[in-house]
């Protein structure tokens, strides 16, 4: 069973509007959230291959996360998304 186009549109908009916000934050961010979300990798690795303490990639994912939050949220109600 296939989605109807509409649905589509809105799911490849979301993800447009992901990925673009993803892109735009800031490289020390960036780096936590896509080793944690897309590689897998647990706190105390990406602490140990980035050479922080696993406080700090706790803190970075955490704020990773609440400005996608607001970008999509801003992206929805008609603004661009931004992370910086």
């Amino acid at each position: 069973m296939s989605l109807p186009p509409s649905q589509l549109d809105d799911d490849d908009r979301e993800r447009q509007v992901l990925v673009r916000a993803i892109r735009r934050l800031p490289r020390h961010y960036r780096d936590v959230f896509v080793l944690h979300r897309f590689a897998g990798l647990p706190v105390e690795q990406i602490a140990e291959r980035l050479g922080i303490e696993t406080r700090a990639v706790e803190a970075r994912l955490a704020g990773a996360l609440g400005r996608l939050s607001r970008a999509v949220e801003q992206a929805g109600d008609g603004g661009a998304p931004e992370c910086e």
